[in-house]
């Protein structure tokens, strides 16, 4: 049943918290009790206040919060009978604040406004840069703020978008590359679902390569686990394509998202990363020694190079330099930048630097 209401009426957004705590914080963001139904609270709006009111609240109230409490956007008076009609079509919180919170990420995806920063890639024996990975950076004009790769994947992944997301950042990364006009290798991220679901990524990545004057061999696929892998996964027999073309394939996250038996044991990758939340620490915490010791020896066994990513401390670098690990990127080693650093590295200039720092 509908009941009209007169468009006199000021709109209010009426919510069912979903205890006391998010009951608390919203009465901090200025919401008063429902006289009629205690149950309830409420807000009186202009229009104008409904973006910014629900970006507020996602910022607000816990995860849990947004997800359980329910909400309603109506004119009806509150001690009418056609509130509470209304309120049993009320929906979760969440329905709302989730692409509120994350407004700026569908603005950076409609405007395309990508780019990318080069953290390079050291070899531990020689110091010279090897290779740099490519990481997602976005500027939202009408907030006017940057957010960075971290962000940008949260974003993807809150709005269900983590296939639109890599597609653009592989497009908008390729051509990045080609302006730089070097020969060197890049890494480059991409989400296993996102590839094996698209019947065309190949066939289309290979095109737009060879149209940019690229060559395969100076792309290095990062495969990141940001999402449970599908089931009946074709991804072995598209990593063994990808493979034969000359792109290059690393495991990305090792030890963190991802899990090493459908990458180490299915197919061979050409390079392995250890993820960063396994090397920060890796010198004091016995633990972390015995599972990098090991994946360091059983890659080097089947002839697969190491890279230790998150390096920032002497004693992290000095330990994974010790165990035989090949390649090394990190703050302690050189932050990303616009431009590619091609300056090697003089280890006792790097752990003199970063001992000042401690």
């Amino acid at each position: 049943m509908t009941i009209a209401t007169p468009l006199h009426e000021r709109l209010k957004l009426v919510i069912q918290p979903n205890s006391l705590e998010t009951h608390a914080v919203l009465t901090r963001c200025g919401f008063q009790a429902v006289p009629q139904v205690p149950q309830l609270i409420h807000l009186p709006l202009e229009g104008a206040q409904l973006s910014s009111i629900f970006t507020v609240i996602s910022r607000a109230v816990s995860e849990q919060g947004q997800q359980r409490s329910r909400y309603c956007i109506t004119r009806s008076p509150l001690d009418s009978q056609a509130l509470l009609v209304e309120f049993l079509d009320a929906q979760p919180l969440s329905t709302i604040t989730v692409p509120a919170k994350h407004a700026w990420f569908l603005r950076v995806m409609a405007q395309q406004n990508l780019y990318f920063d080069y953290q390079p890639i050291f070899d531990f024996r020689t110091g010279q840069v090897i290779a740099y990975e490519c990481l997602a950076r976005a500027f939202d004009a009408e907030a006017a703020d940057y957010f960075n790769g971290q962000q940008l994947v949260d974003g993807a992944i809150s709005l269900s978008l983590t296939h639109e997301f890599d597609e653009l950042a592989l497009k908008t990364c390729l051509s990045s590359i080609a302006s730089l006009g070097s020969p060197e290798t890049f890494y480059v991220n991409l989400v296993p679902n996102a590839i094996a679901s698209n019947p065309h990524f190949l066939e289309h990545t290979l095109e737009q390569v060879k149209h940019l004057g690229l060559a395969p061999q100076q792309i290095m696929f990062e495969l990141t686990e940001v999402e449970a892998l599908l089931p009946h996964h074709p991804l072995p027999q598209l990593i063994d394509q990808i493979q034969q073309l000359g792109f290059g394939i690393a495991v990305d996250d090792l030890y963190g998202n991802v899990s090493i038996d459908h990458y180490f044991i299915e197919f061979r990758p050409d390079v392995i990363k250890v993820d960063r939340l396994m090397v920060a620490g890796c010198s004091q915490h016995p633990l972390k020694q015995i599972l990098v010791k090991n994946l360091v020896r059983s890659a080097h066994e089947l002839g697969i190079p190491v890279l230790a990513e998150g390096l920032e401390v002497v004693a992290d670098i000095q330990f994974c330099q010790q165990l035989g690990v090949d390649y090394g990127q990190g703050f302690g080693l050189a932050r990303p930048q616009p431009y590619l650093q091609t300056a090697p590295l003089h280890w006792d200039q790097v752990f003199a630097r970063l001992s000042a720092l401690d």
